[in-house]
């Protein structure tokens, strides 16, 4: 009966996914290999039972652990993928579903399961003795399913999916396609690895990052209530300078004169000075973290640069990681994306302007931290107004940006302070 069934798979203790198989939900064990797992491990060991109660009455002897059960019974009956090879697995990795593509010599196999720890441990374990090399795409599902493969003991590593060679020609975009070409791509050695930061690294970056939406979030409200103002004509009184104090009061008191327009800028304004106060919460948190021993020399080195703060050198830091990776200042110049394009051919050469590639939040840190820098070393004011005169303002900002990353790096490499000139 069900019931003994669902009896069954709990005296198993194989959790949830044993009762679902218990129960007929699942496809990868059945109820009667459930409940037969269970009997023999109690010491029934004739199949189908000789009566209607032999089950009931082994079941009802309590947990006689005779046999140890594990999830390899569960998958008796079921063939080996493969046996003792050289495995490509391809993962297309979704929020509820896992589609897998195993290269295994000539072979191709393709296979969809839940995102769950225990199916895709059934899986693997239709691979005995084989050596599995894994790949899957950096996105939305984090590292979970990294750790669960390295758990399994696969040779698993993420990959940017900007880097990953798509068709041109193809007009076609499945689940399917994307692990074939993963897999594929893995077994030539043309996939590029994500660079893994530190277990702890990750929950810093948290603080950062979230600061960071944060403060977007609190820019739109800005946009809003200016949009706002703008289209009912409503004008700011003069000498009051934008979200202070006196500003932020005079939103609140009913600018417009109409009810529901002033009842919607006092919910904005509402909106505002609560992120405001989440915004300065996490820059405390932030500011502690980089005062603790990990940071702290670190930290103090960067801030010797005009332009850099606690929060720059931190964001510049946590995003980056490990900087002695970076063998030259191209590979750390292009890991920021502060190199320029090209689009060449034959004769013909054409540089573009930056590619943008890597990571945006230190390339803002070191541009944006430039603009001050300017102001206060005159060797790096006179590279820019010399830049600018040739290319423009924005060229000779980036261009500033990309020898500051540069500075940084050997700072940081050589524990050596900024000097400016006397």
């Amino acid at each position: 009966s069900r019931r003994l069934r669902a009896i069954a798979a709990q005296q198993l203790g194989e959790g949830s996914v044993a009762v679902r198989a218990a129960l007929g939900g699942s496809r990868r064990c059945n109820a009667g290999r459930v409940t037969q797992v269970a009997c023999a491990s109690r010491g029934l060991k004739k199949w189908p039972p000789p009566n209607p109660y032999a089950v009931r009455q082994t079941l009802c002897r309590g947990p006689a652990a005779t046999q140890e059960v594990t999830w390899k019974q569960f998958t008796v009956g079921k063939r080996p993928l493969a046996i003792d090879s050289v495995v490509y697995l391809g993962i297309d990795a979704h929020k509820q579903r896992l589609h897998l593509t195993l290269l295994v010599g000539d072979e191709v196999i393709h296979r969809s399961i839940s995102n769950r720890r225990e199916e895709l441990r059934a899986l693997l374990r239709r691979l005995p003795g084989c050596t599995i090399q894994a790949a899957y795409e950096a996105g939305p599902t984090g590292y979970s399913l990294l750790l669960w493969l390295r758990a399994e003991g696969c040779q698993a590593f993420l990959t940017p999916p900007s880097t990953v060679l798509k068709e041109k020609s193809a007009h076609i975009k499945t689940d399917r396609r994307d692990s074939l070409a993963l897999a594929v791509q893995l077994r030539a050695g043309q996939l590029k690895r994500v660079h893994e930061l530190e277990p702890d690294a990750y929950l810093d970056r948290e603080l950062t990052r979230t600061r960071e939406q944060l403060i977007q979030r609190r820019t739109g409200i800005c946009n809003q209530i200016k949009s706002k103002l703008l289209f009912h004509g409503v004008t700011m009184p003069t000498g009051v300078s934008s979200w202070s104090k006196a500003h932020l009061h005079w939103l609140e008191n009913g600018p417009s004169g109409r009810a529901q327009l002033d009842l919607c800028l006092a919910s904005l304004v509402r909106m505002y000075r609560a992120l405001t106060a989440e915004a300065k919460m996490l820059s405390k948190e932030i500011e502690a973290l980089g005062q603790t021993e990990k940071y702290a020399e670190k930290v103090e080195l960067l801030r010797t640069v005009p332009g850099i703060g606690m929060l720059s050198a931190m964001i510049f830091l946590i995003e980056l990681g490990d900087i002695s990776r970076f063998d030259t200042c191209e590979e750390f110049a292009s890991y920021l994306g502060l190199v320029p394009g090209e689009f060449s051919s034959g004769e013909t050469r054409h540089q573009r302007r930056i590619t943008r590639w890597g990571n945006k939040r230190a390339r803002t840190v070191v541009v944006e931290s430039s603009w001050t820098l300017i102001s206060k070393d005159p060797r790096m004011r006179q590279v820019y107004d010399d830049i600018k005169r040739r290319r423009g303002a924005g060229r000779a900002i980036v261009a500033i940006g990309r020898r500051l990353a540069l500075t940084l790096r050997a700072m940081l490499r050589d524990n050596v302070g900024y000097q400016l000139p006397a």
